[in-house]
């Protein structure tokens, strides 16, 4: 993921790109995000995240006409009497209603303003003799974990499985697998968001498509613990 503490925008490079797709950065800070757009491969496919995920909220919706008589009373009770075309006077503020709040709450969801406490977690996962070099992420308002390898190559014919280890020492929960090429991105349950303050991360050798047991079948070539950390 691209970090935050190589920009002056706010909530960082991840943050930014949303705003960039939904058109709220000012002039300047679109200048500082397309300069960085052209050269940051993992900056490219927030955005096309971003692009996707805003496309679901304007997905076709049945219309469904109100009864005749309905509009009429809403006009009797607002106004006292008749008015021509009730629709056609408040569907602008409509509309506007409906706009700020699609936008409001995928900013809530996303946690774009950080309205969410806890904080992002980080661990760094190396494998020297292989010369992997894999860093985890998990971000709380979203509820996804993430993995960037940042260095070596990825088995031919093998799979990486990501395993939560709780801090209680309980049995390791598979999170899912490392994605080939490109970022992972994972989105976990609630059992799992829970538990991943303080757990530790492992990452295991395994057949292609996974642990075939439900548990970690191959050794296990990188462990580390999840903890905030300055970004």
């Amino acid at each position: 993921m691209t970090g935050a503490a190589d920009t002056d925008l706010p909530g960082g490079w991840e943050a930014a790109a949303a705003e960039y797709v939904l058109g709220l950065l000012a002039e300047d800070e679109v200048s500082a995000f397309e300069r960085r757009l052209a050269q940051d491969r993992d900056l490219e496919q927030d955005v096309a995240a971003w692009q996707e995920y805003f496309a679901t909220l304007t997905a076709p919706i049945e219309d469904v006409a109100a009864p005749p008589q309905v509009l009429r009373r809403l006009e009797a009770q607002l106004f006292g009497r008749a008015r021509r075309s009730l629709v056609g006077q408040i569907m602008p503020y409509l509309l506007g209603a409906v706009t700020a709040g699609a936008i409001a709450w995928a900013v809530n969801v996303s946690g774009l303003l950080g309205f969410d406490d806890d904080p992002d977690l980080w661990a760094d996962l190396e494998t020297p003799s292989r010369g992997l070099v894999l860093l985890a992420h998990y971000a709380p308002p979203s509820q996804t974990f993430m993995v960037r390898r940042d260095a070596g190559d990825y088995p031919e014919g093998r799979s990486l499985e990501i395993w939560m280890i709780p801090e209680a020492g309980d049995t390791p929960v598979s999170i899912g697998l490392v994605a080939q090429d490109g970022l992972t991105e994972i989105p976990v349950s609630d059992e799992i968001a829970a538990q991943l303050p303080g757990a530790g991360i492992a990452i295991s050798d395994e057949p292609e498509g996974g642990s075939p047991t439900g548990q970690a079948t191959g050794p296990v070539i990188s462990l580390g613990q999840m903890a905030p950390r300055d970004e």
